[in-house]
């Protein structure tokens, strides 16, 4: 360990009684506002038991003020889902909101259990085993109009990666409502979703979930890192570079290898531990080791018949980079320790502690996907209850051909049959995935019946491959009746096409431990007719992952992964508010593929350049459509995609690509307004980073199981809050281009096509949004980044189709340099080798002028 320290200020410690302090403020001045507005005055009752607690109270440096989540109690237990929000400003309230039951009822119950028996539970949750079972304090909950108490439970299961979260009536052990926690970003649209899990929970008493109250820290020790820094999205989009000591103090103050009680030579650190989970087990496997000097520079290739696994040490380490350079990024941003943010360590500085990412490459839960769980934590009369996140990264597939199938299997004998060309397999996205070394062999049987929709007689396939048609029910369901029948391994044909597909998990993927593929019809019904024939063809399973690319690599999709974990945590108790169960209007896909795209924003790209997601891992040109419905452009022409779509829309994915798409074009906006740096840390005052805050903000200030008007009103709520309402009326002209305008409305929660759009905003805009759009013809053209380094790009002349002339001139009037570019050209203007100093840039457009002061540093 690192022995450098240096000593934080006395003004810390301060820090920490006041926080303590503050919070009892918060309490007693939050008790005496429902006390005065009746929040808490139950109806017809002279009994009053309501009363409430504190979740968590983040202190927002961003809108200077403390927001406090809190939740309604019920005769000292608390009322499920009954949460509160309140802003704290110069000590007094500014903002209230909640959603606390006015009258409580308590239903006849019989007598309380103390535990769910587990057997009820495996029923519930289709589950097989369950490898652990975490009890909270019991809660409320609300049904037939009365509240009945209710065990709240996180089980894990102990042949899947999943956690459910769970509300079950104490006496009776009925289940009343369950979630899984995972957030599967089905990335791959012929699966069904593949889910994540956490790691071994922690409860301890309050005094201890952040009882390091640090006094002094270590000085980082130097590492360097060979990946692809951001703002690259992916290997499609540039090249590697080596990073030295890339962390941000403030952010990180140990940098990324020291929890302040450890150092590691690993990828493991205090924000994040990146492996390989290539068993599926959930726990840490192999991680590259950069050495005493912290060295993590490893060769990497990709192609054809190149293995992915020869470079596992280049993806796990750009992995470890991307996991805490969102975490840094995104602390400077307001994802704090407060705001329950991931760290093992907090350095004293509130929240609690021990949960950071367990970051899993090459996991061996599936193939074209990834996925994130956030864990939760949260301190119930006096207990902390804690649990790290998971985030679960893939490998995926290549491109496959008739004349260059991906080789899934081969056949061993007869010889007659072992010669025949390999045809066109699809993967299952759930059992084992028979990485290296690993194959499964044995004689194929006919499944009887073919469909193996009701499992066949026990042992008729015994340490045989089954061959089983598709029809009728579900993969997963076929898979697990031939396992449990004894088989080996399962060959499930199409019988209608030749074209195979990727097997979903369905209902019962969590059970499956054999491995299965897919292929066509006339493969399938030769293998048919030859056993039925009588020949015994004896065949193995077995994968060739050359040609696989490593999610990985994908920054895009990585800061997408780690995205769920910042808009779970922010967003109500922090664990359950973003649930598609409680809200169609699921937007945590939106958020996350919003970030990505902020994230990978490069220098000289403009509102038009149209942006797809994960156009890497799909196997796609840099301008490809990408995994989305559209690609995200404020241009209707490119993406026309409104609320209104959001009634066809089934699914979390693309419900959440119209919010992202509405975020999107309001970026866009406050870039024309404030400037663009690509960079979002390098200036607070840029209009992609006053956007990327407010969008955080809103996060914070959002209710519970929010639908699209909630996220519009909590991102109007920031700006009152922060500005005064100095961009309200840019950002109603934005939501209301997509049909989120004033007359809006999302209807029932649990309804996900009643929503109603509007393209109204309010009547006052009117004449504040000409106002400032008059003044906006006179400052058409964008100059960024200001300040600058060695280039500076200029925004906005693509839209004229003239050449723009730009001249640069220094304070006294001396023509530094001047240049002409096509109004397509994205190229940058060089001003390496100037001095540092002020310049203004001259930008002739046609008959337009405009100059701007530029700063060179």
């Amino acid at each position: 360990m690192n022995k450098n320290i240096f000593y934080i200020p006395l003004s810390v410690a301060v820090m920490f009684a006041y926080s303590t302090v503050n919070a009892q403020n918060s309490k007693s001045l939050i008790q005496d506002y429902y006390k005065k507005n009746a929040q808490l005055t139950q109806k017809n009752n002279f009994d009053n038991k309501l009363g409430f607690i504190i979740l968590n109270e983040d202190n927002s440096k961003s809108l200077g003020a403390n927001i406090v989540n809190v939740q309604q109690t019920y005769d000292g237990l608390r009322v499920y889902n009954a949460l509160g929000k309140v802003l704290i400003k110069d000590e007094k309230i500014i903002s209230e909101k909640n959603d606390f039951k006015k009258e409580i009822v308590i239903g006849n119950q019989g007598s309380p259990k103390e535990r769910i028996p587990e057997e009820t539970l495996k029923q519930n949750l289709n589950l097989k085993e369950i490898s652990r079972i975490e009890y909270l304090p019991n809660v409320y909950f609300e049904k037939n109009n009365v509240f009945v108490l209710a065990k709240e439970i996180f089980v894990s299961d102990k042949k899947s990666s999943d956690v459910w979260h769970v509300i079950a009536d104490a006496s009776t052990g009925e289940i009343l409502t369950k979630d899984n926690l995972t957030v599967s970003c089905n990335f791959d649209h012929n699966e069904s979703s593949e889910e994540n899990s956490y790691s071994e929970p922690a409860k301890f008493t309050t005094e201890s979930s952040d009882s390091q109250k640090t006094t002094s820290l270590l000085v980082p020790s130097n590492a360097s890192y060979n990946v692809f820094p951001l703002p690259v999205e992916a290997p499609s989009f540039g090249s590697r570079a080596v990073l030295n000591n890339p962390w941000d103090l403030t952010a990180s103050p140990e940098g990324w290898h020291s929890t302040g009680t450890a150092s590691y030579t690993n990828t493991r650190g205090n924000n994040v531990y990146a492996y390989s989970d290539q068993a599926n087990a959930n726990t840490p496997g192999y991680s590259p080791d950069g050495g005493a000097s912290r060295n993590f520079d490893f060769t990497f290739a990709e192609g054809r018949y190149i293995n992915p696994f020869t470079h596992k040490d280049a993806a796990i380490t750009n992995l470890f980079y991307m996991n805490n350079k969102v975490h840094d990024v995104f602390y400077k941003f307001g994802f704090t320790e407060s705001a329950r943010n991931f760290q093992t360590n907090n350095f004293g500085n509130g929240g609690i502690s021990g949960d950071a990412v367990n970051a899993e490459a090459f996991d061996g839960s599936g193939l074209n996907n990834a996925n994130f769980n956030s864990g939760y934590e949260t301190v119930i009369s006096g207990t902390t209850y804690l649990l790290a996140p998971r985030m679960q990264m893939y490998l995926w597939s290549r491109a496959q051909t008739s004349a260059d199938p991906i080789s899934r299997y081969q056949y061993n004998s007869p010889s007659t049959v072992a010669i025949r060309p390999k045809v066109l397999t699809g993967a299952a996205s759930f059992g084992p995935l028979l990485f290296e070394g690993q194959s499964v062999t044995g004689n194929l049987a006919v499944s009887s019946p073919a469909d193996a929709c009701t499992q066949p007689a026990a042992g008729s396939l015994t340490g045989k491959i089954a061959v089983v048609t598709s029809t009728t029910c579900e993969y997963s369901l076929k898979v697990l009746n031939a396992q449990n029948a004894g088989a080996v391994g399962v060959i499930v044909y199409r019988p209608s096409t030749d074209t195979p597909t990727t097997m979903g998990a369905g209902t019962y993927g969590n059970q499956v431990t054999i491995p299965s593929i897919n292929m066509g019809k006339t493969e399938g019904e030769f293998l048919v007719a030859q056993i039925s024939g009588g020949n015994t063809i004896n065949a193995t399973l077995i994968n060739d992952f050359n040609g696989f690319k490593h999610s990985s690599l994908d920054n895009g999709v990585v800061a997408h992964e780690y995205g769920h974990g910042i808009s779970n945590r922010l967003t109500g108790q922090g664990y359950s508010c973003l649930s598609s169960t409680n809200s169609t209007e699921q937007m945590g896909e939106g958020w996350s593929d919003y970030f990505a795209l902020m994230l990978t924003t490069r220098p000289g790209d403009t509102s038009s350049l149209a942006r797809g997601m994960a156009t890497y891992v799909a196997e796609q040109a840099t301008t490809g459509n990408g995994i989305r419905p559209a690609k995200y452009s404020p241009d209707f022409t490119v993406n026309g995609y409104t609320y209104n779509n959001t009634n066809s829309m089934t699914d979390s994915h693309s419900i959440g690509f119209v919010w992202a798409s509405m975020l999107w074009d309001l970026t866009w906006k406050y870039v024309e307004k404030y400037g663009y740096n690509s960079d979002v840390l390098a200036n607070p005052n840029s209009g992609n980073a006053r956007i990327l805050q407010l969008v955080m903000d809103g996060l914070k200030l959002q209710a519970c199981s929010p639908t699209f008007i909630d996220g519009r009103d909590a991102i109007l709520q920031a700006d009152q809050v922060k500005t005064g309402g100095a961009d309200k009326c840019m950002i109603w002209k934005a939501f209301a281009k997509r049909g989120l305008g004033t007359g809006a409305s999302a209807g029932s929660k649990t309804v996900g096509t009643d929503q109603v759009e509007s393209l109204t905003y309010p009547a006052e805009c009117d004449i504040v949004l000409a106002t400032q759009e008059a003044g906006n013809a006179e400052t058409k053209y964008v100059v960024f980044p200001n300040p600058t380094y060695d280039e500076f790009f200029v925004g906005n002349i693509d839209k004229s189709k003239e050449d723009v002339k730009v001249k640069l001139f220094d304070m006294s009037g001396k023509l530094v340099f001047s240049d002409t570019r096509e109004n397509t050209s994205k190229k940058a203007f060089s001003t390496r080798g100037l001095q540092k100093g002020v310049y203004m840039v001259n930008i002739r457009q046609g008959e337009k002028t405009q100059t701007e002061k530029l700063i060179v540093r």
